[in-house]
Formats: C-alpha cells, structure tokens, sequence
C-alpha cells in the first residue's frame, strides 16, 4: 500500500469537526506538563540521535512524528493486537490526525512560520529519508517516551500532543534555524510521519513492573522534589552583599571573598544524588537564582567570561549540555528581564 493511501478517508463523507482550543491546549498545568514532557523527549533526540557530523534532520524528524502518532494509535484502545506494521485505517485516526496536525501548524504559526497543509511537501528526496524504520524506531525510543509521558501525568492523547511540541522545536531548529532542508519538506516529513504512526500497529510495550497511580503518587513525588530543590538551593547561596557573582567552579567564592558578594555553590553530593534520581541538577542553580531575583538583589556579574561570547556559542544548541555557569548566562538573558533586570555588559542590574 503506498504512503499516500494513509490519508485516504472512510466512507463517510462528513470532514471531521474541529474541536474548541480549550479542548486541545487544556489547562495551564496540563500544558506546562506537555512542555515540561517534550524537553525530555528531547533530550532523548540529543543523546541518541547525535553524531559527529551532527543531527540528521530526516532521521530525527520522523521519528518525533512516528512517535506522536504512535501515541495517538494507542489513544485509540484497539482491543486487537494486530502484527506489528500492519496499517490499520480507522475513522478515529481520521477524526483525530487533523486535530494533531492543527496543533502543529499553530505552534509553526507561533514560531514565525506560515505555510498551509496544501503547500506541505510530501514525497521525500532520498538525501533526507530517515535511515531507520518507524518499527526500529519505537523499539528503540518509544519505552523512554512513554515513561516521560507517565512522570508528567498525560495519557496517551496528551502524549500525542506533547509530541507534536516535539516536532515543532525540531522543525524550528533544523527548518528555520539551522535551514537544513526546506520548511515545506520539513512539514510533510513530519505530517506524513503522524499519519503513519497513528494508522499502523506498533511494536508492543516492554511490561512495566505494578505502580500506584499516577495521578497522586507523581504529583506527591514532584511535590517532594521541588522542596528538596529549593532546601538545596537555599542552602547553596553563601557570602554577603547586594550583588551576586557569577562564573565557572570556584571563581565566583574566590570573587566575593576577596572584594564582597554573593555566590552560588552547591554540594556535590547534592548534584550527584540528584543525577542519580535523572533530576537536572541545573535546577538548584535555576531555583537559586529565583530566589535571589525574588528579595530584589541590586547586581547580578559574570566572572572570567562574556555573554555575548557564550550566547552566540550556544546559539541553536542544546542549552542543557552547556556547563552549569553557562546555562545560568543563558537563563538570565531569556529570564531576567521578567524579573526587572536590565543587562549591561556582563552584568544585569535591577531596574529601579
């Protein structure tokens, strides 16, 4: 069966009916936990997907979408378990795939980005075909994605949904940043993508051993976390002064002891137990710097090192693979003016 019989419609010739945006989007909560599932997913992406002569744009773009609309087929609770890759062509994937793709041209839309289904390229050249297979791909991957999903609480539909913010961050680093193929091209790999993993059986789940459920356990667990995030954070912050010193390792202690100031510093052990747990240590440094913003610091510095030198060298990279003083640079310039900071050179100052 060709690809292009994937979007062929049943018999009956009603279009789907688009449902309200709240429908779609839900909650705050709901759509921060989408957002906070999606960059761990892409972390997958980073760690497997990465080699030498960089990222493969076709490998890494269908299998964000395969993956998405694998979530979306299991959102469908067939009650056959047909042979893995057999194309199942229901009026469920029919009524929902549009909805996914929605979605996809809306966040597209929100990054600067206007192009219509219509214009979509659907047949790839063979320079960007991915290397591997959807069936290879969720016997890899989709046992990882289905975890993240689970940690933050979303069932299979709202997976789907995660997912879809997965291909767009892909499609705006590698379509629009990086320009690696054309938009268009990149669009159709990923519609194309969704189509298929929402209308063919996928390879089965590996048995997870008996948990609680999640509704209250994780939310319980993630509760426990940030607290222990920001105990580790309090107690992290040392020296005195109005103004908080930045850098890399020691420097910024060895900064305020000589001439005043504040400086972060945190446990290794701290950042070991929590790397064991698969928690960002990052977040201690990040609930640090919160806190500090928070009680109106007047001065925030940069030792042994340049803004704009570490921005443009991460610019269009993964942030969390930057070492911990530069991820804090980074923060800042997205974060500090929310919180009343302006910057100045290497410094952010509070604006009075």
């Amino acid at each position: 069966m060709p690809l292009s019989d994937l979007f062929k419609k049943s018999s009956k010739p009603e279009p789907p009916k688009r449902p309200p945006q709240e429908e779609v989007f839900g909650s705050p909560a709901l759509q921060k936990n989408r957002a906070e599932a999606a960059t761990e997913v892409m972390r997958i992406f980073d760690r497997h997907f990465r080699t030498p002569e960089g990222i493969h744009p076709g490998n890494v773009l269908s299998a964000a979408a395969w993956l998405a609309g694998t979530s979306l087929y299991r959102s469908f609770g067939y009650p056959q378990s047909p042979e893995p890759g057999t194309v199942m062509l229901s009026e469920k994937a029919n009524q929902e795939f549009p909805k996914l793709l929605d979605l996809f041209t809306y966040y597209m839309l929100q990054g600067g980005t206007q192009i219509k289904p219509e214009q979509f390229i659907l047949q790839t050249p063979d320079a960007f075909k991915p290397q591997k297979t959807i069936l290879q791909i969720q016997e890899a991957h989709q046992d990882d994605y289905n975890a993240i999903m689970k940690r933050h609480n979303l069932d299979y539909l709202d997976g789907a949904r995660a997912g879809v913010i997965v291909c767009s961050m892909l499609f705006n680093y590698h379509c629009v940043k990086r320009q690696d193929l054309d938009p268009r091209l990149g669009a159709g790999m990923i519609a194309m993508g969704i189509v298929t993993g929402a209308k063919t059986a996928p390879m089965p789940l590996k048995p997870e051993s008996p948990a609680p459920p999640p509704a209250q356990s994780e939310t319980l667990q993630n509760n426990q976390v940030a607290e222990v995030i920001k105990s580790i954070a309090t107690n992290s912050i040392d020296g005195t002064g109005n103004r908080l010193i930045l850098g890399e390792g020691m420097t910024p202690m060895q900064v305020a002891l000589a001439s005043g100031g504040k400086y972060i510093l945190v446990h290794p052990a701290a950042v070991k137990q929590l790397q064991q747990r698969n928690i960002d240590p990052f977040l201690i440094y990040e609930s640090a710097l919160r806190m500090e913003m928070e009680s109106r610091i007047s001065h925030i510095e940069l030792v042994g090192g340049h803004v704009e030198q570490f921005v443009e060298a991460w610019n269009g990279r993964q942030h969390h693979q930057a070492p911990i003083h530069v991820r804090q640079v980074l923060w800042l310039v997205e974060h500090a003016k929310a919180f009343g900071y302006e910057r100045n050179g290497d410094s952010w100052i509070l604006k009075q």
